[in-house]
């Protein structure tokens, strides 16, 4: 009998049987699949059986569907192959044979800013317009950063840059490391609701990955991240998008940047990340400098 299996998720690894020619899948407990994750919509997909062959129909959701990275056009009725990876919102699931492939790395490449709804239109509209435009604001980052060599200032300034450049970050945190003991030695805050002190708020999970294994790290919704992979830290301070990247210069690791979105779901892309990264580089080296500068007016 033929079989839906679940790739992520909090019902990772179940599976559905396909008793019916057509299936509904959605949010709603009305559907014959019901999906409860905020990124699906009530109504989100139909599948239709004839044979051996299977067709799914977009029902006009919210955060698309998508056969892989690529989305289809909503109401129209696409062929699937079985085994092919499907996204309804955040959910991957296969149909017949499972999928042993890296489901993180083709949520990565999904766009969800270009989804074709209104709700994607708010997206972009936070967004930079183009590659160009962003190269210019990171030149133009680089180029202020340059011109301090006060820790304090370069790092606020680093923040400032970083919400200038991603408007739907809410929190901002940048972490330092001794450099002889490795441990944290300085966190400033920014964020953009409050004006207290924010130095706890932040995943702990998250920035000890980071200085762990060097790499950058993206939740675009950490509700349906496996729970392995997200912290109750994240559900109390009610993280919905988190980015952080290393701050490494001469091949060390000399802190991170951290920043999240509350509440909102897939507050981030693929392309905020490399953004992110992209601007870390010249940070990390005004910040050594700063640093280098200050050890030396003390001797």
């Amino acid at each position: 009998m033929p079989t839906i299996h679940i790739l992520n998720g909090p019902k990772k690894g179940q599976s559905y049987k396909l008793i019916n020619e057509t299936i509904d899948i959605g949010r709603s407990p009305e559907n014959d699949i019901c999906m409860a994750d905020p990124s699906v919509s009530r109504k989100h997909l139909k599948i239709h059986r004839e044979g051996n062959s299977y067709f799914i129909r977009d029902l006009k959701s919210t955060n698309g569907t998508y056969i892989k990275d690529q989305q289809i056009t909503p109401g129209k009725e696409i062929k699937v192959e079985e085994g092919i990876p499907i996204a309804v919102g955040n959910i991957f699931f296969t149909i017949n044979k499972p999928y042993s492939g890296d489901v993180q790395a083709i949520r990565d490449s999904i766009d969800y800013s270009e989804d074709l709804n209104e709700k994607a239109e708010v997206y972009k509209k936070d967004r930079p317009l183009t590659p160009t435009r962003n190269m210019e604001l990171i030149q133009k980052v680089s180029n202020l950063l340059m011109e301090s060599l006060d820790i304090n200032e370069i790092l606020e300034n680093v923040l400032d840059s970083i919400f200038d450049l991603l408007e739907r970050i809410d929190r901002g945190i940048i972490i330092l490391l001794d450099s002889e003991t490795g441990k944290i030695k300085d966190i400033i805050t920014s964020d953009k609701q409050s004006s207290e002190d924010t130095i706890m708020l932040y995943s702990r999970t998250i920035v000890n990955r980071v200085l762990q294994e060097g790499k950058a790290v993206i939740m675009a919704d950490t509700l349906s991240e496996d729970e392995a992979e997200r912290s109750d830290s994240m559900e109390t301070m009610k993280i919905r998008s988190v980015m952080c990247v290393p701050l490494i210069s001469r091949s060390k690791i000399r802190g991170v940047i951290y920043v999240d979105s509350i509440n909102r779901p897939f507050g981030f892309r693929k392309d905020d990340l490399s953004l992110l990264t992209t601007l870390s580089s010249p940070a990390a080296v005004a910040i050594e400098n700063a640093l280098l500068h200050s050890t030396l007016k003390k001797r």
